[in-house]
């Protein structure tokens, strides 16, 4: 799913939920939203039902990927439909959406501890943290007042953000909920769960029900104008519980638009500043937000002076932590470094067990990036971009007077992984600037490099020999 087809899969998925990209942004001016540019490290937690299972949030109760990319003739799509054999493997989906559902009978957490989560966040050095409040697969992690699948109805009311948002304030990081406008659940008895690609190149294709069964009902245009009605109250009013239950919110993470007439128009991003005059908003449910946002694909250019972030895994799945290798922390941290760069946050998507625990994994990686953040924080914490003028030979920050270079490690075959990292090199990096260098030291190691100023050029010798197996940072001191 997140191999070599990273764009087309990000950009198919956003489809079916109605995001298109964005390009610009005009940012709120309150003062209580400036902390966002400077933020840098967030930490994205994607939990709900799926972590019963430990599978993927959402996405697996809708097969037909595979269909996406292949058109079949009339016999070979009746076989498909008959034998439920939507993502061509010779067998059906591993889970229906209706079974999918049914994990919220199991969905129980007794060892949940977000304190141990934001604690372990604060040390790695994460400034602001984004739970998922409720993802398209409907089921919203608080006692909702509107719909009938919320921790109201199969936890005895059980409030599992109150103590999410407990320890993000304990902790003093920044607090974001991501919220879902789409809802499947609310929507089963309307849409088909088919990926929507799949019917551009086999539009005979029936609609499914969650059964994936061919659905046999045709709602009248009166019933899909009251659902769409029913839909788009329930969406303004859970925004509105999440935007007055819990205190000050400093973001909203929307995740797309409800198939609805003038979704846009729900709840309008001035309503959601008089109840949270300080948020910073995601631009996917209005189209236009505080930033712009990329996703498993980083930014290809300079976004310039627009706020942006872009939000990654750090294994292969937004959720499911505990059964997939996580990527390098070099990768993850070349990523990062990357992104600082440009001016742009890094969201870093973990996942918690059903017991509402995160695997010993995420708590082993992030010590990775604490010990690395303990040494080279600087580098990427309340840092600029170079200034006008200035040009490194690789990713770089600016902070009054000093530079900081970033080495980051190479991989063969596109590769993540530490296996595939490749040995260092003796390398040569430079940073072009009209100020007289006045030390350049690699912080990691506390060692100085050699370095030699020519014709407006920092020349710095970077040996193999004094290369970590993560991000080396190199830090450049200027005359004033």
């Amino acid at each position: 799913m997140y191999g070599q087809n990273v764009d087309k899969d990000a950009a198919a998925e956003h489809s079916m939920i109605n995001i298109k990209e964005e390009k610009s942004a005009t940012h709120t001016l309150h003062p209580d939203a400036q902390w966002f540019p400077e933020a840098g490290l967030g930490l994205f937690i994607h939990w709900g039902l799926a972590s019963v299972k430990n599978m993927d949030i959402s996405w697996p109760m809708i097969p037909g990927r595979a269909l996406a990319n292949k058109k079949l003739d009339s016999a070979e799509l009746a076989r498909v439909v008959r034998e439920k054999d939507y993502n061509l493997t010779g067998k059906p989906p591993a889970i229906t959406p209706n079974e999918y559902w049914a994990m919220a009978k199991d969905f129980n957490p007794q060892h949940y501890d977000p304190d141990k989560w934001i604690k372990a966040a604060k040390e790695a050095g994460f400034q602001y943290v984004v739970l998922t409040t409720r993802h398209h697969e409907g089921f919203a992690l608080w006692p909702s007042e509107y719909g009938d699948f919320s921790t109201k109805n199969f936890i005895g009311g059980k409030d599992l953000l109150k103590p999410y948002v407990e320890a993000v304030r304990k902790y003093g990081l920044k607090l974001g909920f991501y919220y879902s406008p789409p809802n499947w659940y609310f929507d089963r008895e309307y849409m088909s769960f088919i990926y929507g690609r799949a019917y551009t190149a086999n539009p005979s294709l029936p609609k499914v029900d969650g059964d994936l069964n061919p659905r046999t009902d045709n709602k009248s245009a009166e019933e899909i104008k009251q659902h769409q009605a029913a839909y788009a109250l329930m969406v303004k009013k859970q925004i509105e519980e999440l935007l007055t239950r819990y205190g000050k919110i400093d973001l909203l993470w929307f995740d797309g638009k409800p198939p609805v007439p003038n979704a846009t128009e729900i709840i309008t991003q001035d309503e959601i500043r008089k109840l949270q005059p300080g948020i910073v908003i995601n631009p996917r449910l209005h189209g236009k937000g505080d930033y712009i946002t990329f996703e498993r694909n980083p930014p290809k250019q300079d976004p310039g002076d627009t706020w942006a972030e872009f939000c990654n895994t750090w294994t292969n799945s937004w959720a499911n932590s505990n059964t997939q290798p996580f990527h390098s922390n070099a990768f993850a941290l070349g990523e990062f470094v990357s992104a600082r760069a440009w001016g742009v946050n890094y969201l870093l998507g973990v996942g918690p067990t059903a017991d509402g625990v995160f695997p010993q994994a995420v708590y082993d990686n992030m010590k990775v990036v604490a010990g690395w953040m303990k040494k080279n924080g600087r580098a990427v914490q309340h840092v600029q971009q170079l200034p006008a003028g200035e040009l490194a030979s690789v990713p770089a920050t600016a902070k009054k007077n000093y530079r900081y270079l970033f080495a980051i490690p190479e991989f063969k075959n596109g590769s993540k992984y530490d296996a595939d990292r490749l040995p260092a090199k003796d390398t040569v990096l430079s940073l072009t600037t009209p100020l007289q260098p006045t030390a350049v030291s690699l912080i990691g190691a506390g060692k100085t490099l050699h370095f030699r100023y020519e014709g407006g050029q920092v020349i710095i010798d970077l040996p193999a020999s004094v290369r970590s197996n993560l991000v080396d940072v190199i830090e450049v001191a200027l005359k004033n």
